[in-house]
């Protein structure tokens, strides 16, 4: 928070401006009013050092997570004109930020780069990998109905169903790479027991030619080939 006031008047009205980040955009509010010039005289010889001060204890609460904001509305404000046929909540959503969280620790936008290198591409595949994510977890669509939903998001992106498809032609490119990179780097986020091995034995019942078949395989068999599988990865 800083400080704002009209320099150039004779009796300046004090606040305390927050910077609020709306999408690409940032805009500053007036989160508290303490008073003009002339009335902060009442309780104080130097209404400018008092303000100054107490916006530092204010930014000093905010650090450690206690801060009180007083939020004016405007009540003669018209609301925006849509297209919408029904109301609709301006409320964005950032919820995912939990999930943004955990797959920074992932490092897709290194892996994503490294694959988009000296491509030319219209598109951030970064991005579109994060909200389809996203919105499978949070708000299950089909992958033509997540542009349309993007408004939402805190972050506005902007892609289109187009960008979508590309992105899953170079994912399919790189699909084995992906896996590795997964399993590589989820590992700093939750540590695995290298030393037990979790495996669905029906699964490689269901890939033999006939029952008289299964007999051969062997757990020591499926202990091998994920050994095998593991060290590869």
């Amino acid at each position: 928070m800083k400080l704002f006031y009209n320099k150039n008047s004779k009796d300046p009205i004090y606040y305390a401006q927050l910077g609020i980040r709306n999408g690409k955009k940032v805009t500053t509010r007036n989160v508290k009013r303490f008073g003009k010039h002339s009335e902060l005289l009442k309780i104080t010889d130097d209404p400018l050092a008092y303000v100054r001060e107490e916006i530092r204890k204010m930014n000093e609460e905010y650090r450690v997570g206690r801060v009180e904001h007083s939020i004016c509305a405007d009540y003669n404000e018209r609301v925006e004109k849509t297209n919408d046929a029904a109301s609709s909540s301006t409320g964005l959503n950032i919820g995912y930020f939990f999930l943004q969280n955990l797959m920074s620790g992932l490092r897709f936008k290194d892996f994503f780069k490294e694959k988009t290198a000296g491509r030319k591409m219209t598109f951030d595949s970064y991005t579109i990998h994060r909200f389809l994510i996203y919105s499978r977890i949070m708000e299950p669509l089909s992958k033509y109905a997540v542009p349309g939903r993007l408004d939402s998001y805190y972050e506005k992106p902007d892609f289109g169903y187009q960008h979508i498809l590309r992105f899953m032609d170079l994912l399919e490119e790189h699909y084995d790479d992906y896996l590795a990179w997964l399993y590589l780097h989820s590992d700093t986020i939750v540590k695995r027991d290298p030393s037990v091995l979790y495996y669905d034995c029906t699964n490689f019942y269901l890939e033999n030619f006939g029952l008289s078949n299964i007999k051969r395989v062997t757990c020591k068999t499926f202990k091998t080939y994920f050994i095998r599988r593991q060290a590869m990865l």
